[in-house]
């Protein structure tokens, strides 16, 4: 099968963890048999035009772990603007994808969001007789009023050609179907995999120092200040913990400061960014992650740590309702410090119930390579056989 991923968003110099799940679905699809080309075109702000080099938009082929990638990057000239910054947008991936069709035309396209991959290309693969499916991510989609008239219609556009609608949650695809009124049958609920290839059981840790892990880029709506709060409390109780943060972005400031405020500093380590690689080293070594988010259309992260065999503890924010099981953590209200810091005590007092080989077979059977190329071939298979 020939198939041709489209991501709205994915990895560059500039943003290397920008879609990083992408890229990482589509190497997974590969093992699993997919002949799989990537075609993506990257909208930087202005903000980045320091770092951008021209000679990213060559558009020339590139092989990732085996998977071919054709790539461009430009400059969003219309940050306030838009329907400008999209038609910029639909301008470049249009050309990419013309040119690469050119070169080997896909059985099947796989767009990643409709904002703006989908929305772009629906009407051209349409008229191409090309069938395509779109993936839903963002979390605006289980937020209210979160997008403006303009968005919408563009994700409408998008669906009313789409052959199918792929959802990660069960909460985010009610949210399509009563927002978008999106017929039941044209929407499926396939969950992300973890990459198994990479997160491997965890070793055996010395020390009676319980360690808690989280991975997160730190924006607001992951709530690691909430994190932290409810590490201190559980801190003045037990003092033999450590709290590690893997992830970058705008909050990173403020929540050192937090911590050097709640006098934990000297048990918090903020790692920043990290590869795949280097995370699935550092969960090994852990003992249970935390998931902090007020809102989450999925939660790879989780997933992530129980192929390992971790056990998790994830407020309920959205996805992580479809993941978590008593087998494998905790669920909290979200945004409750207090909740969460008992959580985080219980996965402590009882950790021996968890067991770290029957959380890995749950995270392989369920979100494992097989389980999702199976789940996207069958989907495919579906479009296709309705065609006749």
């Amino acid at each position: 099968m020939k198939l041709l991923i489209v991501p709205s968003w994915y990895p560059t110099n500039i943003h290397p963890e920008s879609g990083t799940f992408f890229r990482d679905r589509a190497k997974i699809l590969q093992r699993c048999g997919f002949s799989i080309t990537i075609a993506t075109h990257v909208l930087h702000s202005t903000r980045d035009i320091l770092k951008f080099k021209q000679n990213v938009n060559n558009a020339e082929a590139k092989i990732d772990d085996g998977v071919v990638v054709y790539k461009t990057e430009s400059i969003n000239p219309f940050p306030k603007m838009p329907s400008k910054t999209f038609n910029q947008y639909k301008k470049s991936i249009l050309s990419l994808i013309k040119k690469v069709i050119n070169i080997s035309k896909p059985e099947f396209v796989f767009i990643n969001s409709s904002l703006y991959g989908g929305a772009a290309l629906a009407k051209y693969l349409h008229a191409e007789m090309i069938p395509f499916m779109v993936s839903e991510h963002l979390k605006e989609f289980i937020i209210k009023d979160q997008f403006s008239l303009f968005q919408k219609n563009c994700i409408n556009e998008c669906y009313n050609y789409s052959s199918k609608i792929i959802t990660t949650s069960e909460v985010l695809k009610n949210k399509i179907i009563n927002n978008f009124n999106i017929e039941n049958k044209k929407i499926l609920l396939i969950p992300n995999p973890a990459d198994t290839k990479y997160f491997l059981p965890k070793r055996n840790k010395e020390g009676d120092t319980f360690t808690f892990i989280s991975i997160a880029l730190l924006r607001p709506e992951k709530r690691l200040d909430i994190l932290i709060k409810a590490f201190a409390i559980l801190f003045k109780q037990i003092p033999n913990i450590v709290l590690t943060i893997i992830g970058d972005g705008p909050e990173k400031d403020k929540l050192e400061l937090l911590s050097h405020k709640l006098e934990v500093n000297n048990r918090i380590n903020f790692i920043g960014y990290q590869n795949k690689i280097a995370v699935s080293d550092m969960l090994r070594d852990h003992d249970a992650l935390v998931l902090s988010s007020d809102v989450e259309t999925f939660g790879v992260v989780i997933v992530e740590a129980m192929s390992v065999g971790l056990p998790v503890i994830a407020t309920k924010c959205g996805g992580p309702e479809s993941i978590v099981v008593k087998e494998t953590g905790i669920l909290v209200e979200s945004n409750d410090k207090n909740k969460l810091s008992e959580a985080m005590k219980h996965m402590i007092d009882y950790y021996e119930n968890y067991d770290s080989k029957t959380i890995r077979q749950i995270a392989i059977s369920t979100y494992g390579d097989k389980a999702y190329g199976d789940n996207i071939m069958n989907a495919i298979d579906s479009v296709l056989s309705a065609k006749g």
